[in-house]
């Protein structure tokens, strides 16, 4: 009841003559219907969003633009030009200095992958560091698991060791790939022997691996020549 008497006093108010005669506008109603009205604009179709600005004074080396603790790839044709981040509740997107739209992505919010790459914004020497950020830390595991228990320990310890996982993905790659063709009896070794040692870092297993390899197969570990009958030697050359 209360809400319509009030639309009763507001119409009223609406329909009033204005004090002044010379007022054009005659009543506050009339004044809407003329003027006001043909001027009105529709509301906007969609909720407002609010929206996070970061502006970056060039895109970096890697061509991607930090955010939220999150990496976003820029075109690589824009190495070292000024750009706009914008980011809202669903979306990041990147606009160079003259406020034109480079490109868009989904915002992440994941813990991983924190590089958010789109791959035709790499130039083309660029697609394996693409491929390596691709695998987390379960992908690592699986692959030494392969190998055998101690291998399986070496990685998951380097994992671990580092402050943030991502940064020891390099470490496990390499390791990972240089027992490529090497018995895997031989990697497990190498793997105890680190594990054992609480060495387990990527330069230290490289080095035990090629020892184990030399003891395996018998490799001489001064470096000399060994005597064999077809093997002549720099003095049959004086």
């Amino acid at each position: 009841m209360l809400n319509d008497r009030i639309m009763e006093l507001v119409s009223g108010i609406n329909q009033r003559n204005f004090k002044k005669k010379s007022d054009i506008r005659f009543t506050r109603k009339d004044a809407y219907t003329k003027y006001d009205k043909p001027h009105m604009k529709s509301l906007p179709g969609a909720n407002y969003t609010l929206c996070d600005y970061k502006y970056f004074l060039h895109v970096p080396n890697n061509y991607h633009l930090e955010y939220d603790g999150h990496y976003y790839s820029v075109p690589y044709r824009y190495l070292k030009e000024p750009a706009v981040l914008k980011a809202t509740i669903s979306e990041v997107r990147i606009c160079d200095k003259n406020n034109k739209l480079i490109c868009r992505h989904a915002r992440s919010y994941k813990t991983f992958p924190l590089y958010i790459t789109e791959e035709n914004h790499m130039p083309a020497n660029h697609q394996y560091y693409k491929e390596l950020n691709s695998k987390d830390g379960a992908y690592y595991r699986r692959w030494s698991s392969v190998y055998g228990e101690y291998m399986e320990i070496l990685v998951d310890r380097i994992l671990r060791s580092a402050k943030h996982e991502e940064q020891a993905y390099n470490s496990c790659n390499g390791i990972l790939h240089s027992c490529k063709n090497i018995s895997h009896t031989i990697v497990e070794e190498a793997a105890e022997r680190c594990v054992k040692a609480n060495a387990c870092k990527y330069t230290y297993f490289k080095k035990v691996l090629n020892t184990v390899r030399n003891e395996r197969y018998g490799k001489c570990q001064t470096g000399q020549m060994p005597v064999h009958e077809n093997i002549r030697g720099r003095d049959f050359y004086k």
